[in-house]
């Protein structure tokens, strides 16, 4: 597929920026407050505003985009087959379940078919533009992400079961399963830093920084359960409770966190970049990380994936115009024999 679709509109940079912001917000700031302190009533009362407020942007423009990649999908005519009859209408049921999360929370099992559909989307995705060499660290990394998303809601799932059943073995399952998760996110950040580092203009220092910011973070908040923790590293590591989702793996604490939190800074650093449009499909894909049961998430990734084939690896090359001031050669006579 080469007819990109319209460039009008929302710009994918905005609805990718909103998206990540939207998840940070909802996923660690707003659900790490209560409780933290007392007199911060109305900072928790304004923050839950501006999360409903971001996240409803977010899903607004999430939704326009996939609309209008899916149109330019159809309307392709060397579109697969497989992306008209599984992505497509695996995108509209996200959407659809997106309209249901708006009233109330959905249901496990629906929680569990949205990451399921995310998953076959960003594989599909994948699976085209994985032989396009300027694409395929984007392909890559679409792949782990979706591959891992889909182990984290299977390792939810797994552990609710043992917990209603009150089975230990099973809980066990659930563990191993979600450090496998947790090695797909692990190699996805990896090359997207590796990517970022190669490509990015200022790779050479942005990587190292997002690195230390992370592992800042991280020391901080495993300083918040002491009994002297400042408030900061109590926030810090409330927040990263909430990310983790109480979701319990084999590796150590301090392993899913720093890997939570240079997720997210990764993601950020690939939005303000200015880099390339691969960069935007990155960022969607890490922010949707270990989420492809929350409608936002799932449909970010599912943008990212569908735009994925239409992206501009770098900027196209434009050929240098001819001087002016350079006449053309004559034309060479004729000189055979008759």
């Amino acid at each position: 597929m080469t007819d990109r679709p319209s460039d009008n509109g929302v710009p994918l940079r905005m609805v990718v920026a909103l998206g990540l912001v939207a998840s940070l917000l909802g996923r660690c700031a707003s659900p790490a407050l209560p409780g933290l302190m007392v007199g911060i009533e109305p900072v928790i009362i304004w923050t839950g505003r501006l999360t409903s407020l971001l996240t409803l942007l977010a899903a607004t423009g999430i939704v326009a985009g996939l609309a209008r990649m899916a149109t330019a999908i159809v309307g392709a005519p060397r579109a697969p087959l497989v992306a008209r009859v599984v992505a497509v209408p695996a995108v509209s049921l996200g959407c659809m379940l997106l309209l249901f999360a708006s009233f109330r929370p959905l249901e496990p099992l629906l929680a569990l078919l949205l990451g399921v559909s995310a998953a076959v989307v960003g594989g599909l995705s994948a699976r085209h533009t994985i032989h396009d060499r300027q694409k395929r660290a984007g392909a890559l990394v679409l792949a782990l992400t979706s591959a891992g998303g889909l182990v984290h809601v299977l390792a939810r799932k797994l552990t609710q079961d043992a917990s209603d059943a009150a089975n230990l073995a099973a809980f066990r399952s659930a563990q191993w399963v979600e450090t496998l998760g947790l090695i797909f996110d692990l190699l996805a950040l990896a090359l997207t830093l590796v990517w970022l580092r190669r490509r990015s203009t200022h790779g050479r220092w942005l990587v190292p920084l997002v690195l230390a910011f992370s592992a800042v973070c991280v020391v901080l908040g495993l300083r918040g359960s002491l009994p002297n923790a400042n408030t900061l590293s109590v926030l810090l590591g409330r927040a990263f409770e909430k990310l983790a989702r109480d979701q319990t793996s084999l590796l150590p604490l301090s392993f899913s966190h720093l890997l939570g939190a240079a997720g997210l800074t990764t993601a950020l650093a690939a939005v303000l970049g200015g880099g390339s449009e691969l960069g935007l499909v990155l960022a969607a894909c890490l922010a949707a990380r270990s989420a492809l049961d929350i409608p936002v998430p799932a449909l970010l990734l599912e943008l990212g994936a569908l735009y994925l084939p239409f992206a501009r690896s770098s900027s196209a090359a434009v050929p240098p115009a001819a001087s002016p001031s350079e006449p053309s050669p004559a034309p060479v006579p004729d000189t055979s024999p008759p």
